[in-house]
């Protein structure tokens, strides 16, 4: 076996080295590996003399492009040897292969190469350049070299040409896209020319010419300002230099001022044509304001800007507050509260402003603070308060307020509340129906900022039916209230709860277990703090589900929810899940077991059985009292017993009493007297029955009224239920009463079983019908029995043969 497999390794690495060797009999050449994309492309195969693909056999030479074989009308022989492949475009890399075909199937490929596509190099974009005056005052040139392409390196040069002067050509490292020309390269007042140069194998390209001042691109360094002074009402004063002490040339200046609030109150920009070092005076400021200033310069409009230089803080000079303050005056009871903040026109032309509320009426001051709001007592003589601003410089004139102490007006109605950005949110209103409306006044305060921040205010015209409100923090309630004010009072106000935005709350409710049953489960939790709820809860979501994953879902707005239909001894688990416009956020997993059925379930399931079984059994015994006869006749219908009866006292009403009516489309009913059975039948009905003989059969009785009685023998054994049948039947075609001379028909007993008292015969004879004045005989059919007149002492010996039969004899009664 080991030489079998050493004999097919061996042949496997013999193929392969004759492939090899005819692989290596030819040779694949072509100008140029990279060609540029659409060029033509020749390529030639030289076969050797020796190759044993060749040798001694007629052949041809093929060429494939890719995977595909080139039309034959590309090809052509050099000579002898060598053959040509030229391809007129050739518009992407291609692998080119040279196969040798000695038939149509048979070609072999002996070498090949490889052709790649390439372009030329993009053309430079964006060149542009800057005199950096920070070190050495070298000129730096960038630009864009576009797309290049990654499998052919590309050679950048920078040429710098001076007006008079020979051009620099400077070469730039791989990778590189940027230079800084040296600086005796350039004069910086004087024209330059700059473009840059790219060229790889398959081309070049030249950027577009840039023709520049180099000091007109100097970008400077951040200016100083050296001093700020207030030298006169509402101006400052500036000195300030650069860094670049050389520079002596006019230059462009932008000067920023800040107030305290953050808010910009102006941007200047002044040119001035004097060296740097001299003074610039800006007019025109608040008085007794804080501003902050800054700084930046450059050489020409399309220079680039320095940075901002450092700011620097000062006050204007102060003068006496001027202006109106808005106002916003609540009244309860006697106590006030006043609140107010600047008008557009209010001017505070300083600092360490004070506030004073004072009454002219009464010559009294009620309050002086530095606050924008305080709270005094009112007496009813008060008409007017007036408010007024002072600083160091002196005061403002006084602000009017109304006091209004009539209160509980007109209401708007339908506020709503649309966020606009995540500090603003848009206030809308519909107006009362009252026609005095004067204005409107719209307050907001923060309810959970710590210490309380006392509220804020607009006032609006009467026209007003929407303002926004601005400044608010997001993720933080906000009370909004809406007071119309009338000429002699305030209305009602409308308030609602708001959020500049909202997202889900950063606290989840605790779920409590309150009460636990077997068949239901009473949860409870707490609302979340005011300041985590992080916009208004819209409701609670409560998931409660076992270890099958049968889950109840609930959603509620309320703080407890009652879970039903649960299972007793059963382990569950409760999740609650609180939810805002912004989001929800899930509390932890409570897991609870239900009990057991206890006493107290127990008697409230049996209590209500028992007073309903109960009432079922008084309706059923009233019903049985109220139709006692019916249910008597249909339960426990009236069947005299023979063996303490006789018939012969039997009527044909006593034997009907108590047994359930049938129609008379119906089959007769037996009624069994102990092991006899009786059978009423109408004359026009036969008699119908499976356990009855068809045999019928009748006789003319001697009676005094010619009334018939019909019998007939039927046969109630059969041979699987032979002892559950009556040993005889006696069938009334009338009442008892409606025969004369009624005789005792009887018919003969298929029975096994013994007759009364009498020793079991060997075979029993069958009865008959005996005649009158004659002797039982064995006819196999019934006669009449003899009447009385032809003697007792046949009868006797009749009854004595046939003992059971003496209790059927019917004596012949009258009839009135």
């Amino acid at each position: 076996m080991a030489s079998v497999w050493l004999v097919l390794v061996l042949g496997i690495y013999i193929n392969a080295w004759i492939k090899v060797i005819q692989a290596s009999c030819a040779t694949v050449h072509t100008p140029a590996t990279v060609v540029l994309a659409g060029s033509p492309v020749s390529v030639s195969c030289s076969i050797e003399d020796d190759c044993l693909l060749t040798k001694g056999k007629d052949f041809r030479v093929a060429w494939k492009i890719n995977k595909d074989f080139a039309p034959s009308n590309l090809s052509y022989q050099e000579n002898n040897r060598t053959y040509g492949l030229r391809i007129p475009s050739l518009p992407h890399t291609a692998d080119i292969a040279c196969f040798v075909c000695v038939s149509e199937e048979n070609c072999q490929i002996v070498d090949g190469v490889k052709v790649k596509v390439d372009y030329p190099p993009p053309i430079p974009r964006n060149l542009s350049c800057v005199l950096n005056v920070t070190e050495s005052s070298r000129l730096l040139c960038q630009w864009d070299p576009g797309e290049e392409t990654a499998s052919l390196s590309t050679k950048y040069t920078l040429h710098a040409l001076r007006a008079q002067s020979e051009k620099a050509q400077y070469e730039i490292p791989p990778g590189q896209h940027f230079y800084l020309i040296p600086r005796d390269s350039y004069s910086k007042y004087s024209e330059l020319e700059v473009y840059v140069t790219a060229v790889n194998v398959l081309g070049n390209a030249t950027s577009a010419s840039l023709e520049l001042i180099p000091m007109d691109t100097a970008k400077f360094n951040a200016p100083e300002i050296k001093s700020v002074e207030a030298d006169a009402p509402g101006c400052l004063q500036y000195s300030w230099s650069l860094p670049q002490s050389w520079v002596q040339s006019t230059l462009i200046v932008e000067l920023r001022l800040t107030t305290l609030n953050n808010q910009l109150d102006k941007e200047l920009f002044s040119t001035f044509s004097q060296r740097q070092g001299n003074e610039i005076k800006k007019c025109g400021l608040l008085h007794g304001t804080h501003y902050s200033s800054t700084m930046r310069v450059k050489y020409r409009p399309s220079s680039e800007w320095s940075e901002w230089s450092d700011p620097k803080t000062t006050n204007t000079l102060m003068r006496a507050p001027a202006g109106s303050l808005d106002t916003w005056l609540k009244v309860n009871d006697q106590v006030a509260k006043l609140y107010w903040k600047p008008s557009k026109d209010f001017r505070a032309n300083g600092w360490d402003l004070s506030y004073t509320v004072e009454s002219k009426e009464t010559k009294t001051t009620l309050c002086v603070t530095q606050e924008s709001h305080c709270s005094f007592n009112l007496n009813k003589w008060i008409k007017k308060v007036y408010l007024r601003a002072t600083n160091a410089m002196g005061s403002s004139n006084h602000t009017q307020v109304p006091v209004y102490r009539k209160k509980g007006l007109d209401s708007v109605s339908n506020v709503s509340v649309r966020p606009q950005s995540q500090t603003s949110v848009l206030i809308a209103w519909e107006s009362p129906e009252s026609s005095g409306v004067t204005g409107y006044t719209l307050e907001w305060r923060s309810l959970s900022e710590t210490p309380a921040v006392p509220l804020s205010f607009i006032l609006m015209d009467k026209n007003s039916s929407s303002t926004l409100v601005t400044g608010l923090r997001p993720y933080k309630p906000y009370e909004i209230s809406v007071f119309p004010k009338y000429a002699d009072g305030v209305g009602r106000p409308l308030t609602v709860m708001a959020y500049s935005s909202e997202r889900a709350p950063s606290e989840a409710p605790n779920l409590e277990v309150v009460e636990i049953h077997h068949s239901q489960v009473k949860l409870h939790w707490d609302e979340i703090p005011l300041e985590q709820r992080n916009g208004i809860i819209q409701g609670y979501t409560i998931y409660f589900w076992d270890d099958s994953n049968d889950t109840q879902v609930i959603h509620t707005e309320k703080t407890n929810v009652v879970v039903e239909n649960l299972q007793p001894l059963t382990k569950y688990h409760a999740l609650v899940s609180v939810l805002t416009m912004g989001g929800s956020l899930n509390g932890s997993v409570e897991n609870l077991t239900t009990g057991h059925i206890d006493g107290f379930d127990m008697v409230l399931f049996v209590i209500p059985a028992c007073i309903g079984l109960s009432l079922l059994i008084i309706i059923v015994v009233f019903t049985c009292l109220g139709k006692h006869e019916r249910v008597k006749m249909c339960l426990w219908p009236i069947i005299p017993d023979p063996a303490n009866s006789s018939i012969k006292r039997w009527t044909t009403t006593d034997s009907l009493q108590g047994m359930p009516p049938f129609k008379e489309d119906k089959d007769p009913v037996l009624v069994f007297l102990s092991r006899f059975s009786l059978l009423d039948l109408s004359e026009k009905e036969p008699f119908k029955g499976d356990y009855v003989k068809e045999s019928q059969w009748s006789h003319d009785m001697d009676s005094r009224d010619g009334s018939h009685s019909s019998f007939q023998a039927c046969s109630y054994d059969s041979e699987q239920d032979r002892d559950s049948v009556p040993y005889a039947t006696v069938v009334f075609g009338g009442s008892y009463q409606s025969h004369s001379t009624p005789l005792p028909p009887y018919v003969r007993s298929e029975s096994t079983q013994p007759l009364l008292g009498g020793d079991e015969p060997a075979s029993p004879p069958p009865y008959e019908n005996v005649s009158r004045g004659s002797r039982v005989s064995k006819a196999k059919h019934f006669t009449a029995f003899p009447s009385k007149s032809t003697g007792s002492e046949e009868n006797e010996e009749l009854w004595e043969e046939f003992p059971m039969l003496r209790s059927l004899e019917i004596r012949d009664t009258d009839h009135n």
